[in-house]
């Protein structure tokens, strides 16, 4: 049947993406919000209530974006009184991105200097 097929398409993606924790970290890194929040933690631990406004989205969904970035192991966070106060877990992963940069930019110029 059609329907299984996609059922068990579904499951051996979800078994990949538990059993392979680089999946977890690159989809933690696929959202611009995340890359942000990152960004802003990147010299120094910053409460939700900090975070908040620079980015400009409800409270809720900035929650969601640490979780996620928190479960994927890029940042930590520490109890303070009724403040969660969150930090880059390994400084490691900014030479990640500047790497990934660094590709971009090399597509970028071989693409511009095909179309010369």
């Amino acid at each position: 049947m059609p329907g299984r097929k996609k059922k068990n398409g579904f499951c051996k993606k979800l078994n990949q993406y538990l059993d392979d924790p680089r999946i977890g970290l690159f989809a933690a890194l696929a959202c611009g919000q995340r890359l942000e929040i990152l960004r802003l933690l990147q010299n120094s631990e910053k409460c939700v209530s900090e975070i908040t406004p620079e980015l400009g989205i409800d409270i809720s969904v900035v929650s969601r974006h640490l979780q996620v970035l928190k479960n994927a192991g890029l940042i930590r966070s520490r109890k303070e009184g009724t403040n969660s106060y969150y930090s880059v877990a390994d400084k490691r992963i900014f030479s990640i991105l500047e790497d990934a940069i660094s590709i971009l930019r090399d597509r970028a110029r071989e693409t511009m200097n095909r179309y010369k």
